[in-house]
């Protein structure tokens, strides 16, 4: 199983806001991002590109 990071370190690695990374993962533009269910915390792959 490969490592994960939640919205909130994404958005520090990535100079955005954590509530835009959630929405970038509700849109599917970050790819290998889960949530086990709806109001759940996304995981995203530790390796995940920045979107564009």
């Amino acid at each position: 199983m490969g490592e994960y990071m939640g919205t909130s370190e994404a958005a520090k690695r990535w100079g955005l806001k954590r509530d835009y990374v959630s929405k970038l993962c509700r849109k599917g533009l970050i790819e290998g991002a889960e949530q086990d269910g709806k109001g759940k915390p996304w995981r995203i792959p530790d390796n995940a590109k920045k979107p564009k």
